[in-house]
């Protein structure tokens, strides 16, 4: 057999196999995010079933300007923004929070048992978890308030409330996700030499003091990465999730970008301004994507590329 000459392809044949496990991820790529980009010229073109990729006129930036020229597009964009910053804020932390608490348990049973059940949540779609919140948070009857009636407070409206809309996005989000996402950082943790614990315990390092030193800065890289892909998905607020949970009296403020794009390309057929919507916030993301890695590059020596 001819072996490669060429020292990238002498390490990849070096490390064939590994490469072979990795070929249906890249196929899957490839196929699923990279093939359907040849879909982005629907977004300048009058597109109709009938006429197709090819039969369809080209229409320039006619669906971006009517966006833009929406009376509501900076709502919109506000709205999304605001979301999709809170979830950043508040909830980027939750996963790492939990994996380092998880880290300090020492009884395996209790440990195993609290990581499943916050895993389970993330495999539960928006429509039960919304409609377990309808069941727990409802006025008429439901846990929550009931609840507060033993301690002689009022009934609260939780659902369709602007004044608990937020809470409730940000607050559902983190419970969905939290378990999901501290899988990651307990793998990093596992990672981290034992050595340097034992070394700490001798110089009488506690168990927080361990934690700051040795944990945190064990799991700095990962939490950088993953907060660089998180940015990515800054102007992406979570379309099922709002379009399950808005209602009219939040829709001032739970209107966001997924919202709109499948508002207008479902509901109303208006598929060239939907895919326009959805071109503008992957560019965004993008631009947000490379702004933040090159800061990161510059700042800690950890990037993506």
């Amino acid at each position: 057999m001819i072996k490669p000459s060429h020292p990238l392809m002498k390490r990849i044949w070096k490390h064939k196999l590994f490469y072979l496990f990795m070929l249906p991820g890249i196929v899957w790529f490839f196929l699923f995010s990279y093939v359907p980009l040849y879909g982005i010229q629907v977004a300048f073109r009058d597109y109709t079933f009938i006429g197709g990729f090819s039969g369809s006129p080209w229409a320039g930036m006619k669906y971006f300007q009517q966006f833009f020229n929406y009376y509501q597009s900076g709502d919109i964009i506000r709205n999304t923004v605001i979301i999709s910053l809170m979830k950043l804020l508040v909830g980027f932390p939750m996963p790492i929070l939990l994996a380092l608490l998880l880290n300090e348990v020492r009884r395996l049973k209790f440990k195993k048992t609290v990581q499943t059940l916050s895993y389970l949540p993330y495999f539960v779609s928006w429509i039960v978890v919304v409609t377990l919140m309808q069941r727990l948070l409802t006025p008429y009857g439901g846990p929550v308030n009931d609840l507060l009636g033993l301690f002689g407070m009022e009934p609260i409206q939780f659902l369709n409330n602007p004044s608990w809309f937020y809470q409730l996005i940000v607050g559902s989000d983190i419970w969905k996700n939290i378990g999901w996402n501290s899988i990651i950082y307990m793998a990093a943790i596992a990672g981290i030499d034992q050595q340097q614990y034992e070394a700490a315990k001798i110089d009488g390092a506690g168990r927080f003091q361990q934690m700051w030193h040795i944990t945190l800065p064990g799991i700095r890289n990962v939490a950088i990465i993953l907060f660089i892909l998180a940015v990515g998905n800054l102007m992406s607020a979570g379309y099922e999730q709002l379009l399950l949970l808005n209602g009219p009296a939040t829709a001032n403020m739970g209107t966001v970008l997924d919202v709109h794009a499948i508002n207008s390309g479902i509901r109303e057929g208006r598929l060239s301004y939907a895919a326009a919507v959805g071109l503008f916030q992957s560019i965004i993301g993008l631009i947000l994507v490379l702004t933040v890695n090159r800061i990161a590059r510059k700042a800690s020596d950890v990037s993506l590329f």
